[in-house]
Formats: C-alpha cells, structure tokens, sequence
C-alpha cells in the first residue's frame, strides 16, 4: 500500500478533475497550507470547465488554452495530479482506494466523479459518427467527423444540444444541421411555450432546422450512419449525429463500496455520504432529494466540503437555485429559479408575469409566489439579470413594483 497519512498531515484523496473536484482542492489548500492533496483522474488532460468544448468546437479557442490552471498551477499549490489514473475500487474498511492496481490511503475522500453521456438504447447502434459530448477526447472526434460530414442531426434540443448545433454551425460552415427536439419545445425544463417559440425562431433565422415532437425511434445506415428514422415515420438525412439526451451520474464506485446510492450518492448537509469519511459533491451527489448537472451547485458545495472536511466551522449546504446563463445562435438566455408552474406543488399560489417588447426581440417572465420571486426568464436580454438573481436568491418582496412587471421597459430597482 502506498503511504498514507503517516506524515500526521490529514491525506485527502479526490476522484475527479472536473469543476467539483479541482474547485474543492482549491478550496481545501486555500484553508489550510498543510492538508495532503491528491486528485485522481482517467482523463489525460487537466481541468478544462465543459463549457469550453461548445469553444473548441466552434473555433473560438484551440485545445491548448483548454485547461483552467496551468500545470505548475497544481505545483505551485502542492496538489498531485494523477492524470490517467483511474479509481478502480473504495474499500470504506481500510479506507484506501485502489490505482492500477495499487492501494492508496486516504483520511478522507471526495467523490467527485461526475457524469456521463447517457445514450438511448436506440435501434441501430452503434454506428460510425454517432456521438455524445462529455470530455475533450469527444469534442475531438466530433470535430474530425464534422470536418467531413454535410448533414449533422443534433438528437435532443436543451442546452447542450443547441450549444453543440450552434458550434457546429459555427466553426464548420456549409453544413446542414437538424436538432430533434421530442418534446412540444426547445428547453422544456428551462423555458415555457412563449419563450421556446421566440428562441426557435431566432435559432431557425441562423440557419438551423429545428424539429419538435421528433422521438427518433432508429439510427439508419451499415457501419457509418446515413440518417434517422422517427417515431412517428419520418426520415432525417445525416451522415453524422450528435447525442445530447442528458447524462447520468456516474455511481458504480460508490455503489460496489456500499455507499447509500439513489439517483445520485446520497448526502448529507455537510455532503457527507453514508461513510462519514468519503464525501461526495458536483454531479454524482444527490442532497435533498435532487441532483443539479450544472456548474453553480457544484461551486457551492466544493466550498461547504472543503470546510466540513478540514473540521472547521462552515455554514450547512442548503441546496443551490438553479440558473443558467448563455447564448444561443446570438441570443442572451438566463432561466433562474422556478419557471414554470407544473414543477411546483399543486397547491401553490403562483403569479405568471410576462413582458414582450414590441418587435418581439425580448421576451421576459416572472414566476412570483407569496409576493417573493422564486423564478424568471430574460431571453433577449442580458439587463437586470444579476438583480433578479439576487432577488429570487434571497427571497426578497416584490411587492412594491408587481404591477410594473409587465412593462417590457421597467428597470429592477
């Protein structure tokens, strides 16, 4: 076995080079300069944030100015960083994992882990040029293929999938792109009827086709794919497809450990799991009941953890207000909090208020219950984004200026 904690500094070992686990190294050096950090990965390459494969993609940064710390960062900091390395197995017991077939000890261990690409059992696959986005190696493959490829069908239409269309478009000009949508509209979780039709049009003005109701039921062709077949019989030309129905935590390690597992590694307020050494945070934790897949969370509990790790005074996690923030073909989109009605329970009171402007570029919603806003959506606009953050964030009234909401030109206080 290798060496453990018998310098008497605490060892922790995190699994995962990703937001959570490189943001609670961080976290746990800027705490205390003394604590043995080690992170394990099977990724080669060091923390790059995902976002910046939709980058790659498009052409706006190359594949070395990927990472978000440069390597002597992690030298610099006394964080080892094991690239290549994957964790095999968590034995709780002797509190120690295995690495290629080694041991190694830790004090305490952060699950950070993440998710995966999930890939429907579609008929057909696999299949050559069939692809999901999840890690740099894939954002490469996917541009070898799109470099050759003049009909792309992008299968599922929420943020990755219209981030990838919009990539595509963007870094390789002349294809043609389609994203299969089968819900009634584009970014059901984050966005309601009216919004989704504004944003269809403007993703549609920028050369994208856009198909909704459209559950592909087969991937067509030999070995390499030459289209889709739908649910509903109709058929989508594409020598290339990009899969983008959402991922999956990736939960084998802690399952085989005997970790309490539901949809995600259970945790608690101090995202501690079943074990009370090993923690757990970003995408692989559940807390309440919930699992986020978005990076806020994920930032949020790597501060909580490093405390609750070290022994140090650290207020509870509480959970995290969901908000995503991008741009979609040019558009601006931020969806904050609550957004629409039928994800809240049936006996709540809610006020919907809505503000289109006049040519129909901007389109604003407020979701406000108990005269507090708990929800929004500001499509076509970046203004008064970070104050309605703020509001729905700390629960403040809106009382005061309820009835001025609807003015597609009002101005948060």
């Amino acid at each position: 076995m290798k060496a453990g904690s018998g310098s008497g500094r605490m060892k922790v070992l995190v699994i995962g080079n990703n937001v959570a686990g490189t943001n609670v190294a961080k976290a746990l050096r800027d705490a205390d300069a003394g604590v043995d950090i080690s992170i394990y990965t099977d990724e080669t390459a060091p923390y790059y944030a995902r976002p910046k494969l939709i980058d790659l993609i498009s052409g706006s940064v190359k594949e070395g100015e990927m990472p978000f710390f440069p390597l002597d960062w992690y030298q610099r900091n006394r964080i080892a960083l094991h690239l290549g390395s994957k964790v095999e197995r968590i034995d709780p017991g002797a509190k120690a994992v295995t690495v290629k077939g080694d041991k190694v000890a830790y004090d305490r261990l952060v699950l950070a882990n993440g998710a995966s690409a999930f890939l429907p059992p579609l008929k057909g696959l696999p299949k050559e040029n069939v692809f999901t986005l999840r890690t740099l190696d894939d954002a490469k493959r996917i541009m070898a293929s799109a470099a050759k490829a003049k009909d792309v069908a992008i299968i599922g239409g929420g943020l990755l999938g219209l981030e990838t269309a919009r990539a595509l478009a963007t870094g390789f000009k002349g294809l043609r792109i389609t994203v299969l949508e089968y819900a009634e509209h584009l970014l059901m979780r984050q966005l309601d009827h009216e919004g989704a039709e504004i944003l269809q049009r403007g993703v549609e003005a920028g050369g994208i086709k856009v198909m909704t109701r459209a559950e592909t039921e087969e991937v067509l062709g030999g070995a390499a794919v030459t289209g889709l077949r739908l649910m509903d019989g109709r058929a989508v030309d594409a020598d290339m497809v990009v899969v983008s129905a959402g991922a999956r935590p990736n939960l084998g390690l802690a399952k085989d450990a005997g970790l309490k597992v539901n949809r995600g590694v259970v945790v608690d307020a101090s995202l501690r799991t079943s074990e009370p050494d090993i923690f757990a945070l970003g995408d692989v934790a559940e807390f309440d009941g919930k699992t986020w897949g978005i990076i806020p969370p994920a930032l949020d509990q790597a501060r909580v953890a490093a405390k609750k790790i070290l022994g140090l005074e650290s207020p509870d996690y509480r959970g995290t207000v969901p908000s995503n923030t991008l741009k979609v073909m040019g558009i601006d989109l931020t969806s904050i909090g609550t957004v629409r009605s039928e994800h809240e329970p049936p006996e709540s009171t809610f006020q919907e208020v809505r503000a289109l402007a006049p040519d129909g570029s901007v389109y604003r919603k407020f979701v406000v219950r108990d005269g507090k806003m708990i929800g929004a959506i500001l499509l076509g606009t970046k203004k008064d984004v970070n104050k309605v953050s703020k509001a729905i964030k700390e629960g403040s009234p809106v009382d005061a200026y309820l009835d001025r909401l609807s003015d597609p030109g009002f101005s948060f206080p």
